[in-house]
């Protein structure tokens, strides 16, 4: 976790830069052609002027966007921080406010090309660097969120954020040495009033006992098959697999980190502790094992750390699950194709070149906590321009749950929403027309629109915990049909709906 990339040091160098350049035309010493220095033209000075003038009127605008930005005016900050870029099309600072600013709005590709424009202007400005470094994460984009990193930490050695955006990089790769060597680093500096305290040795703990054995999620075959399955109401995508020559069902859920093993599986494969630590999801200390295998089909995933505790709270999806696979796994796989209607899973080694035949690509982007992720799709209505974001998977019974905010902003008049049919929890009954992933359109789906604010819990705390405006839910209901693969080293999924 690290700070909110905006700024984070005043501009006074350069409104006293500006200011010390406007006052050269009252300091004349004639020279040749009526300059006020050898070389120099009163025409080249009056250019100076104005182009300082310009970098100060630029400079004001960011901070006073960087203001806006800290009491959550996001519409304002975005306005600023354009009219910074009008004065001065070279301002890094402006496209790291703008890049914080389309964040905030629920934009990632606008938050992320912002950013990017910043880095190409100045690859040490401060905030363009760590917000792109957050979005390139929250899209898959590990490797190259740590390594842009250390132009910053070459710069100055003892700032904690950009070892912190290395760290978190590392932990979702399962790269437990150089996780480590961040975490030597960090718990140098970090002070010991840090709220991020407690989480960064919750998770320091879980690396530590995993330093020199691996390389873990190791991918041995090409490709591998077995059975798919959904519990809608649950949210929960499954498959049966081989766990160390022991039959067992595998959860897929991208939402937390690391995997876990059931505790009757740990001790019927007699896994050896290889370490001990207490979660910040458990009020207990847990053994860590290492799972040598899981065969799907022809394709084995060997050597995966995991978290040993009774999964009994997941026998929703019909029976008690032997292993939930977390992020950090499904990271490690080129892709897992869940083909629903037709139950039928596919896992490959290598990530999509292209999108699946029948398929329309998606962005894929989990926002996170670290602790939980949220995963999220781009959607448009009926025609609209406007593009919004949506948790993919969510438990809603309709195809659709839309957000007032979204929905308004979709085309549709107030009026439509108002006398919701249920008014204790905020649904509004409604049918969408149209709904476009990509350029695909899906017609006539049955969808909830939320009319409170925030529109529910789980849609407030996204936004609390991550700053990115999410506008609905995607429902497991609608899922159900479609054939939806999942890359996350890619930062992509890949729907057919047509299944």
């Amino acid at each position: 976790m690290f700070a909110n990339p905006s700024l984070r040091h005043p501009r006074l160098s350069v409104l006293l830069l500006a200011a010390a350049l406007v006052a050269v035309p009252g300091c004349k010493k004639k020279g040749k052609k009526g300059s006020s220095a050898p070389g120099q033209t009163q025409e080249d000075i009056e250019a100076k002027v104005g182009a300082a003038k310009k970098v100060a009127k630029a400079a004001s605008l960011v901070d006073l966007a960087n203001k806006d930005l800290q009491s959550g005016r996001y519409v304002s900050a975005t306005k600023r921080a354009h009219e910074a870029l009008e004065a001065d099309p070279a301002d890094a600072d402006a496209y790291a406010v703008l890049g914080a600013a389309r964040w905030r709005a629920g934009d990632y590709v606008g938050s992320t090309d912002a950013y990017r424009k910043g880095v190409e202007l100045n690859p040490k400005n401060f905030g363009a660097v760590l917000g792109l470094a957050r979005n390139l994460q929250a899209g898959g984009q590990h490797k190259e969120a740590a390594d842009l990193q250390d132009v910053l930490i070459a710069e100055d050695k003892e700032q904690v954020d950009p070892r912190l955006a290395k760290f978190w990089s590392y932990y979702s790769l399962g790269d437990a040495d150089n996780a480590v060597a961040q975490l030597d680093e960090i718990f140098k500096r970090l002070p010991a009033e840090d709220p991020s305290l407690p989480l960064i040795q919750a998770f320091a703990a879980f690396m530590r006992p995993l330093v020199g054995k691996g390389p873990f999620f190791v991918i041995d075959g090409a490709t591998g098959s077995s059975d798919a399955n959904l519990a809608v109401s649950a949210g929960l995508k499954y498959s049966g697999a081989t766990i160390g020559g022991e039959f067992g069902q595998v959860v897929f859920y991208e939402g937390r980190e690391e995997c876990l093993i059931d505790t009757a599986m740990a001790e019927a494969l007699k896994l050896a502790p290889v370490g001990k630590f207490k979660p910040i999801d458990s009020e207990n200390e847990e053994n860590i094992v290492l799972i040598p295998e899981i065969k799907f089909g022809d394709l084995k995933l060997k050597n995966v750390p995991a978290i040993v505790r009774s999964l009994e709270s997941f026998a929703n999806i019909g029976e008690k699950p032997a292993v939930m696979l977390g992020r950090q796994a499904m990271q490690a796989i080129g892709s897992i194709s869940f083909d629903f209607p037709k139950h039928v899973l596919t896992i490959t080694k290598d990530a999509p070149t292209a999108s699946p035949e029948g398929a329309v690509e998606l962005p894929f982007v989990l926002l996170t906590v670290h602790a939980f992720h949220w995963p999220a799709v781009p959607i448009k209505l009926n025609g609209s321009d406007y593009t919004f974001y949506v948790y993919l998977g969510g438990l809603y019974p309709s195809g659709l749950s839309v957000a007032k905010k979204s929905y308004l902003k979709s085309g549709y008049l107030p009026r439509v929403v108002e006398n919701p049919e249920d008014p204790d929890n905020g649904i509004k009954m409604q049918l969408i027309e149209k709904v476009a992933l990509g350029d695909r359109t899906i017609p006539a789906i049955g969808a909830h629109v939320l009319v409170k604010t925030p529109a529910d819990p789980g849609l407030g705390n996204a936004l609390s915990s991550t700053g990115f405006e999410l506008g609905g839910y995607l429902n497991n209901a609608l899922l159900a049909n479609w054939k939806v693969t999942y890359s996350l080293s890619k930062g992509r999924v890949y729907i057919d709906t047509d299944g």
